[in-house]
C-alpha cells in the first residue's frame, strides 16, 4: 500500500512575449508523489471562462509542465481542480489572481 500524496500548485502565470493577445503560459508543479489530472480553470478580465483537462500522463517524467491558454486578453484568475474533486493537500496554491 502506498501512502501518496497530491499536491498540484500554480508556479506562474506570463503572457507570451508580455502581451496578453499572445496568450498565456501557465507552469504547473506536482509537488509531491501522487500523480492525478490536471483541471485547469481561468477566466479573463472580461470575465470569459474556459477549462482544460490535462491527462495524468503530463506529470510523466517531470515535475513542472508548461501549458498555453487558448485566450488572447488579460486574465483575472487562473485555478487547478476549482472544484476541488481531487483530494490536493494545499489548495491554496492552487490559485492565481492577476494583481
Amino acid at each position: 500500500l502506498e501512502n501518496y500524496k497530491l499536491d498540484q500548485s500554480i508556479v506562474s502565470v506570463k503572457y507570451e512575449k508580455d502581451n496578453a493577445a499572445n496568450g498565456a503560459l501557465v507552469t504547473i508543479a506536482n509537488l509531491d508523489q501522487m500523480a492525478m489530472p490536471v483541471l485547469l480553470s481561468y477566466e479573463t478580465k472580461s470575465g470569459k471562462t474556459g477549462t482544460l483537462k490535462l491527462p495524468v500522463e503530463i506529470w510523466n517524467n517531470t515535475a513542472t509542465w508548461k501549458v498555453k491558454l487558448p485566450t488572447m486578453e488579460e486574465l483575472k484568475k487562473v485555478e487547478i481542480d476549482a472544484d476541488k474533486i481531487f483530494p490536493d493537500m494545499n489548495f491554496e496554491n492552487n490559485v492565481w489572481k492577476a494583481n
